[in-house]
């Protein structure tokens, strides 16, 4: 794990800029916090999750049982009479499903509500992933801010410095307007930021449901470079939503074994007892009730347009979520490629702009300013190499921002924890 270094040229700048202030990790923490304590679609994947469980316990319960009630051998022309023939029934019928399908479908409904947590627990990523990159981008603006102000102040100073220069007879009035000038267009470079960072507020609100308060002190976080990254590793494939892939492809597969049941016959049982009214005709007694009982069976004998069909159809279902899982893979893989490449570039061109150019910047500034109090350097080079130094600060705070988001990125799709 590489850490940026810090050259000896604007190392107070530097490290108020890069590490965290006091706080800092608080307020990422809260907004992280908030957002996850908010979020409506975590309760809805959560009792989701409920309903597919408790769903699936009742799948594998057997059908209501039936209560028959009847009567045959009534007689038509007196339908509430009775002879011998006339017998009262009451009973019970209890169906049986094919094969094991009560048995599958509990454990598919069981499979499709832990793939149910696994997308509650991706979602939670998701939610970080999303609050960081809005916090990062609210917390640029403000460092951005700092940083014109930084340049507001010293336009300031230019216009003080021709307007003496002026008066003393040694500098020129079209040095003053330039120096004017400059000051209010770096005045209204302030206020794009500041729209920009009230945008950004906004989009971080969307997460935290309230705007985020406009602390100075708050610098960016100090993450450590990625040491997990490698798309050769093993830790990403273990992501939530990867994983939950890998789960409805087992739901899938219970769905084609539940198919298949239906090649094998549905059973129903039947059994009562029947009130015998009337006369026995032979010994003039009352005859004897009657107990009856029945099993029948399904037949799935044409099963072209119906069995075949379904388990056709889930086959295919089946056979889609694999490959949607080596898509989704494929996917991650070339994420995670990018990110690595763009948090490398990024380090590189940081530790360029930190050791060398920002330095070298800010002698330019220095040498530009001895130079032009002696007359040796005009006000134009002196704003040039002013403007060179301010768009160069700007530059690495856009270049931190760059890699932080990288690593954000990095965390995010090999479900790492950050600091």
């Amino acid at each position: 794990m590489n850490r940026f270094l810090m050259s000896q040229a604007g190392w107070i700048w530097l490290a108020m800029l890069l590490l965290p202030g006091p706080g800092q990790a608080v307020e990422l923490d809260r907004a992280l916090e908030l957002a996850l304590a908010r979020d409506e679609g975590l309760n809805a994947l959560a009792l989701r999750r409920q309903s597919l469980a408790e769903n699936a316990i009742a799948e594998g319960a057997l059908p209501d049982p039936e209560i028959l009630l009847g009567a045959q051998g009534v007689p038509i022309d007196d339908p509430f009479g009775a002879d011998m023939m006339t017998m009262y029934m009451i009973g019970v019928r209890q169906q049986f499903p094919a094969g094991q399908s009560r048995q599958l479908r509990r454990d598919r409904g069981l499979a499709e509500s832990t793939a149910m947590g696994t997308d509650l627990t991706a979602r939670r990523l998701e939610i970080e992933r999303q609050v960081r990159l809005a916090w990062l981008n609210w917390a640029a603006q403000a460092e951005a801010i700092e940083t014109a102000e930084y340049g507001l102040a010293a336009f300031a100073e230019l216009v003080e410095l021709t307007e003496a220069r002026y008066r003393a007879g040694t500098g020129r009035q079209r040095d003053v307007d330039q120096a004017r000038l400059e000051q209010a267009l770096m005045a209204r470079r302030i206020l794009d930021l500041e729209t920009r960072r009230d945008e950004a507020a906004s989009a971080l609100a969307r997460w935290i449901g309230r705007l985020p308060e406009d602390d100075r002190s708050i610098g960016l976080p100090d993450w450590s470079a990625a040491a997990i990254s490698d798309p050769d590793s093993e830790r990403w494939r273990q992501h939530p939503v990867l994983v939950a892939d890998g789960q409805r492809i087992e739901v899938g597969r219970l769905g084609t074994d539940l198919a298949r049941q239906a090649y094998r016959p549905m059973w129903m049982v039947e059994a009562g007892y029947g009130h015998q009214r009337g006369s026995d005709p032979m010994g003039m007694g009352r005859q004897s009730d009657k107990l009856f009982a029945m099993v029948s069976l399904s037949l799935p004998l044409f099963t072209a347009n119906r069995q075949d069909r379904r388990v056709a159809a889930a086959e295919a279902e089946h056979e889609a979520l694999v490959h949607q899982r080596h898509l989704r893979i494929q996917e991650w893989e070339g994420r995670i490629r990018e990110q690595q490449t763009r948090l490398d570039r990024q380090q590189r061109r940081f530790e360029l702009l930190d050791d060398i150019i920002l330095p070298e910047a800010e002698r330019a500034v220095d040498s530009t300013l001895a130079a032009y109090r002696t007359d040796r350097a005009s006000f134009d080079e002196l704003v040039r190499a002013r403007l060179a130094e301010i768009d160069q600060r700007l530059e690495l705070i856009d270049t931190r921002i760059a890699w932080l988001e990288a690593r954000s990125e990095l965390a995010y799709l090999n479900a790492e924890e950050l600091p």
